[in-house]
């Protein structure tokens, strides 16, 4: 075989996603259990010659292009950026351009002053037609309009009922004239709208009643708006986009007769299709670190190249042929996964690195292709330059081109080199990328390795499958479903692996998540980068380094004094979000709310051996409260819960319950529950209009927070939810309940507080859930302040972790950091 027909090798890693955090790393192999580079007519990996030069030249630029872009998208000051970089880059180019010949600096220089204005530019060019679009007044003014929508992508966002729309408002009517808008949008509707906006066409055009709200800088779009009414569309999709939904919503067909899990794997794997994934499915992928294999990844993208190229070549296509044959399936997996900028990201990130890779060249010219896919992805989209999906898909692609090569080379001594690979691959990749997952998670995926290693030989066949069954299902179904249904099965052992590896104890291990942990991780890992090729040239210390790992699975993470042995009331971190446990007996407890999707409280009642929930009471839905049910009903038994009437939509809950045969009941004023000698009693079910104090429909539903009061022999608790100023007044008419030992500080201490409602439960101890560094400024210091002076020790999950009190003689506070 001649040089020419050699093909290229596809990409080991998965971590080249469409998802954002939780990304992690895989492998791709074929079904035969090779990795994909020895099949197809690809060559094996070539380990890197590290003494070969290494083309740096376009990093500098690359990195002044995503800092610039990420400035000018985050920032107020624009439009002037724009001015001002233009006029100092083209003093700097004349400058440098007389100097040019003179030192190869000086191309440097030239090159990073083209990249800073070229960013400031696109990127001050794309805020300031945003900022000062006519629309992005009426969002300010909080309009309702008549509006003309093209639909660009439709996702269910939390576990009930909200459906998020990104669309390009194409028209509006405003001031009894139509007006010309062609800006994007992200659109939220729920309720009985829900099914009605589910089912909206990608690509088709609908009219719709619209609330606009200002968005941030930082979203991308001109407003944020809310739906008012179900769409009526108006003009169907392009005859290309209705193919291409007809093969997605194919291949979701043709996998129906599959079990459950499948049926919802499957579309998620092939074309990014999460709609049917579960929460706990999703919950047990994000702890083995398999989360990217729900999203769009550019190994799909290597799978798909790889397979046509084998094909092509079998039918005698060679050269320009072959290009042909490739630059096609670009576009059809960019068209089939939507032609998002997380997909352009995706399928760049995945061409960068299977080239590099699969040709050899690795950090020759790898890291030259990485800068240039950078520099042009932040110039078709500049807000991808504040993506943590596109931090970790660079990363990602980086530690493969730098060390994957190199150290499957190093493994190849001494092991067959498919296992080589399967190791080395993601090793990489995760190496790379942990210093931003633990900023985002908080966590150690201890797992990760293995679970990417093991779900490699079994990704391969059941994306290639899925894709096949995607592309004929338009037109012959019947064949399709059996294809499907065969690329179902294929992806089952994932399933079994995920969930039996989820169940495992010490399958994550925390990590703080504040600076000095991210410097302290950013260390390690580099550390570890530096000896990791000496360390994979010796069998002994890598079979000794990965029993320890098995065995850290099979046990809880230590950390010492964590628990505490005699905690009674344990106020957990889940961020900026709430989650309550109080004690009952050894093994069960009395819950109170249940944290969010994305940081629930289960592992934290796993950590306290909480193995029964007696009780639990959810003070509202939502989902910063309720959003983690799903998580808690998958991971323990649940015996009763309760709720408000109001206080957010709650019928996804109720049929979650339902689900699990979990009887639930409607809380009212003045209800109490006994457990043992712990005494649950309900001071306040405040029922107030639909309109709160400000007017927002988000702050009546916190009004209807349940405030629950909870008496033990020793200490007295209240629970307030995110009860705002009109539900504390309401709550002020039974003072007596009010006064107790501990008080959880409503909505995560933002400054709608009634200054009588907290004096009133002259509490010695404020707890305040609340997640670092979040956007709402929560705990206004105004508040922080005012409680210290009503006598209060204040406590935040946000500085200490978890906090677990115990009183006897006195109070015992212990913290989890």
């Amino acid at each position: 075989m001649s040089p020419s027909d050699q093909s290229v090798r596809p990409l080991s890693s998965r971590n080249l996603d469409k998802a954002p955090p939780g990304a992690r790393d895989l492998n791709r192999q074929t079904s035969s259990g090779r990795p994909l580079g020895e099949s197809g007519g690809c060559q094996p990996i070539q380990v890197q010659d590290d003494t070969q030069p290494v083309d740096l030249r376009l990093l500098a630029p690359a990195l002044m292009v995503w800092l610039v872009c990420w400035l000018v998208t985050g920032w107020g000051w624009a439009q002037w950026a724009v001015v001002g970089l233009t006029l100092v880059g083209a003093l700097t180019a004349v400058i440098v351009w007389r100097r040019v010949g003179k030192s190869a600096l000086m191309w440097m220089v030239l090159a990073v002053t083209v990249a800073v204005v070229g960013s400031g530019l696109v990127s001050g060019l794309r805020v300031w037609q945003l900022s000062s679009a006519p629309v992005a007044a009426l969002a300010e003014q909080g309009r309702v309009i008549d509006a003309e929508l093209t639909i660009e992508s439709v996702s269910v966002a939390g576990q009930w009922g909200t459906v998020r729309v990104t669309a390009n408002l194409e028209r509006l009517s405003w001031q009894g004239g139509w007006h010309k808008v062609g800006l994007p949008v992200v659109l939220a509707a729920g309720g009985e709208q829900l099914e009605s906006w589910r089912g909206c066409p990608i690509g088709s055009r609908v009219a719709v009643s619209v609330r606009l709200a200002p968005a941030s800088r930082t979203d991308g779009v001109v407003a944020q708006v809310k739906a008012l009414d179900p769409p009526t569309q108006i003009a169907p999709p392009a005859p290309w986009i209705g193919v291409i939904e007809s093969m997605r919503q194919g291949l979701t067909t043709a996998v129906g007769h599959n079990p459950v899990e499948q049926r919802a794997l499957l579309p998620a794997l092939v074309v990014g299709e999460t709609g049917a994934v579960s929460d706990s499915m999703a919950d047990d992928f994000q702890a083995t670190g398999l989360t990217h294999l729900t999203a769009v990844s550019g190994a799909n993208l290597a799978i798909l190249l790889t397979c046509l190229g084998g094909l092509a070549r079998l039918v005698g296509v060679r050269s320009w042929g072959l290009t042909l044959v490739s630059a096609i399936a670009v576009l059809f997996f960019v068209a089939l996964c939507h032609s998002e900028a997380s997909v352009l990201r995706a399928a760049a990130m995945g061409l960068v690195s299977l080239v590099a890779v699969g040709r050899g060249s690795g950090k020759r010219s790898g890291l030259r292709g990485l800068a240039l896919a950078v520099i042009a992805l932040c110039w078709i989209d500049p807000w991808l330059a504040r993506s943590w999906g596109m931090a970790l898909s660079v990363l990602a692609c980086s530690g493969i081109i730098c060390w994957g090569a190199r150290w499957a080379g190093v493994l190849g001594q001494w092991l067959p080199r498919w296992l080589a690979e399967v190791m080395a691959i993601p090793l990489a990749a995760q190496i790379a990328t942990q210093p931003i997952i633990c900023h985002l998670s908080g966590s150690i995926s201890v797992a990760g390795l293995m679970a990417n290693a093991s779900a490699g030989p079994w990704v391969a066949p059941a994306t290639i499958l899925g894709l096949v069954a995607a592309l004929i299902s338009p037109w012959l179904p019947q064949v399709a479903m059996p294809i499907a249904f065969l690329g179902g099965w294929c992806a089952q052992p994932i399933l079994w692996l995920s969930h039996g590896l989820a169940r495992l104890p010490g399958v994550t291990h925390a990590w703080p998540a504040a600076p000095v942990g991210v410097i302290l991780i950013v260390a390690l890992c580099l550390l570890l980068a530096g000896v990791m090729a000496w360390l994979l040239a010796r069998p002994l210390l890598v079979i000794g380094a990965s029993v320890i790992l098995t065995a850290s699975m099979l046990s809880a993470p230590y950390q010492p004094g964590w628990p505490a042995a005699d905690w009674q009331l344990v106020a957990c971190d889940v961020g900026q979000a709430d989650g309550l446990a109080i004690r009952l007996d050894q093994r069960s407890a009395l819950i109170i709310d249940t944290g969010s999707a994305d940081k629930p409280i289960s592992p934290c009642l796993r950590q306290l051996g909480v193995e029964r929930v007696a009780l639990l009471l959810l003070s509202h839905y939502h989902a910063d409260h309720a959003g983690g049910l799903a998580d808690l009903l998958s991971s323990l038994p649940v015996d009763q819960v309760i709720g408000p009437v109001g206080g957010g939509d709650d019928s996804g809950v109720i049929q979650l319950l339902a689900s699990h045969d979990v009887p639930w009941q409607a809380a009212s004023g003045g209800e109490q529950l006994q457990y043992g000698l712990t005494r649950l009693s309900i001071v306040s079910a405040y029922q107030g209009g639909l309109t709160g104090d400000s007017g927002e429909e988000s702050a009546a539903e916190n009004d209807q927070s349940l405030i629950a009061r909870v008496d033990t022999p020793t200490w007295s608790l209240l629970a307030t939810g995110d009860v705002e100023i009109l539900g504390q007044q309401a709550a002020l008419e039974h003072p007596d309940w009010l006064a107790v030992d501990v008080v959880k500080v409503p909505h995560h201490g933002s400054a709608r507080q009634d200054s009588g409602f907290l004096a009133a439960t002259k509490a010695s101890i404020a707890l305040i859930s609340v997640g670092a560094d979040n956007g709402y400024g929560h705990p206004v210091p105004r508040i922080v302040k005012e409680l210290i002076g009503d006598g209060m020790e204040v406590i935040r999950t946000d500085q200490h972790g978890s906090i677990a009190l115990a009183k006897g003689d006195s109070w015992t506070i212990t913290s989890q950091r």
